[in-house]
């Protein structure tokens, strides 16, 4: 049995209960530009937000923030910060600084510092460095013309190109995951992409403004956002990996700046605009739109999740807070194996409007589908647990999440949990079920190893008259459904013909009933 990291997820009230159901908190004041806060992946309590020279840092989601190592050098502001989510400590700014702009790095949470690069300009308003989400250790930026790369997390840099189309240094630069396509909004021209990683670039999206900001969607291949200033402004989508862009209704005319898209949930969306005191704020995938009033500059917004969210404002940065982030707060969430069977068990110590949760099955804790489903308890302020039982789970290793719906739709994924699922001794064919049936049955077997497998139907004559499965299974437990289309009522029996990868085979039948 293993015992996994206690997690939050998230609910919400009906709006009649509160008038004032959103509004931002300042949490550190200072002056901002860019793009001067991240927050690590692996622990979300963790964000960091840099101001002038200083860096600060919050372990508690950004409720208080303290200052963390020593002043930068040179710094008059700080650009951007990206963390190293699997070295703590170990993060990159990119800062305002005479007579050039500079990128500098640490290794012991800003202790110490180490000039990295030093060439160059960036935009002023702008976001200089980026991460490629599917190689952390590789980061792009640009000073002044020059598309730079570093493959290693920022200590060296190779120019990769010159010539990006974008006449000076851009605002923006995104990265897609999984992908060699690369967009930088630039600060008077337009959108420029590139698919080979930098090597080559090719405009598409045309402005007379400024692009000040791009966010890329982690869930949704090829989605992109995009902030317009200028130009009538604007917001765009792309769905096709920045190939074309469609202007949003309801845009048109707003100078927006900053936008960004949750890495763990593509529906949620924030975007805010500049000088016009508003955020909006979508959980369907830009169907509809929340706005909340704000403070004017919105250089960056970021979503954790939905009730994590953050927008760094001129004077520093604040927090969305609102009544009806109340928890539904998980314990503990443990999986196990007991003789041919996974159990799942879980404890919540407190609910609101938990309408259950979806569980969900992977074998490269990488794409889930859901197996089940368990209600919740509403609301409740009482320890409550809960148990899941797998049966005849498949061998080797698998993962299992939870996915925690409220009554109205919205939902949190939990972490995941690993685990060996078991190996059955023998070959075992399991009596059909239901039986009788009418018109659909389930027939379970268990291979002690990978087997060519073919399960037959045969008339009570001895004529075959289907054929059930005819394929290759791993060693585990298995269920395959039979539709009997076309046979009239009476008895069958169906046989298993396993050949196991060890040179065994396994024989056996059992009878089963149609009934019309």
């Amino acid at each position: 049995m293993k015992f996994f990291k206690v997690f939050i997820l998230f609910s919400f009230l009906g709006s009649a209960m509160f008038g004032q159901p959103y509004y931002w908190v300042l949490k550190q004041s200072g002056s901002s530009l860019g793009g001067p806060s991240d927050y690590y992946k692996n622990n979300t309590d963790i964000i960091y937000y840099g101001t002038g020279s200083v860096i600060y840092k919050s372990t508690d989601r950004g409720e208080s923030f303290s200052i963390t190592g020593t002043n930068i050098p040179g710094s008059s502001e700080i650009k951007s910060i990206i963390l190293n989510d699997d070295l703590p400590g170990v993060l990159l700014v990119a800062i305002e600084a005479a007579p050039n702009d500079k990128i500098y790095k640490s290794t012991n949470d800003g202790v110490n510092w180490v000039l990295s690069l030093d060439e160059g300009q960036f935009s002023y308003f702008g976001i200089p460095m980026t991460q490629d989400p599917s190689i952390p250790a590789t980061i792009f930026t640009m000073a002044g013309q020059n598309f730079k790369k570093s493959t290693d997390f920022g200590s060296t840099w190779t120019t990769i190109t010159s010539n990006t189309g974008s006449d000076s240094a851009p605002c923006d630069i995104e990265v897609f995951p999984n992908s060699s396509t690369i967009l930088i909004g630039d600060n008077g021209t337009g959108i420029f992409r590139s698919t080979d990683y930098g090597l080559t670039w090719a405009q598409t999206y045309f402005t007379s403004g400024e692009i000040p900001t791009i966010a890329v969607d982690f869930q949704n291949p090829g989605v992109a956002w995009a902030t317009k200033w200028g130009g009538s402004g604007g917001f765009l989508k792309s769905t096709d990996y920045g190939a074309t862009w469609t202007p949003q209704p309801g845009f048109t005319g707003q100078n927006m700046w900053g936008v960004h898209v949750q890495r763990t949930e593509g529906n949620n969306v924030l975007t805010g605009c500049y000088g016009c005191g508003t955020v909006w704020r979508t959980k369907n995938g830009g169907l509809t739109w929340m706005t909340i009033s704000t403070p004017s500059s919105n250089y960056q917004v970021m979503t954790i999740d939905s009730m994590t969210q953050f927008t760094v404002q001129g004077n520093g940065i604040y927090k969305l807070e609102s009544p009806w982030f109340i928890p539904v707060e998980l314990s503990s969430f443990t999986a196990s194996v007991t003789g041919n069977e996974i159990n799942l068990n879980w404890t919540t110590a407190t609910e609101l409007n938990n309408y259950g949760f979806e569980i969900e099955q992977s074998y490269d804790n990488n794409n889930f589908e859901k197996i089940g489903f368990v209600p919740g308890f509403g609301t409740t302020t009482e320890t409550k647990s809960y148990s899941f039982t797998v049966e005849q789970p498949m061998a080797g290793i698998q993962y299992y999440r939870l996915k925690q719906v409220d009554f109205d739709g919205t939902s949190e994924h939990s972490n995941s949990v690993e685990v060996d699922g078991p190996v059955p001794a023998d070959f075992v064919l399991n009596q059909n079920y239901p039986n009788p049936f009418n018109p659909s049955t389930s027939i379970s077997f268990s291979l002690p190893v990978e087997s060519s497998v073919k399960i037959r139907l045969f008339s009570m004559l001895g004529e075959e008259v289907a054929e059930i499965v005819n394929e290759n299974f791993q060693a585990g437990s298995h269920k395959v459904d039979f539709l009997a289309n076309g046979l009239s009522s009476g008895a069958y029996i169906y046989v298993i013909d396993a050949a196991g990868v060890n040179g065994n085979n396994f024989v056996s039948n059992k009878k089963m009933i149609l009934l019309r």
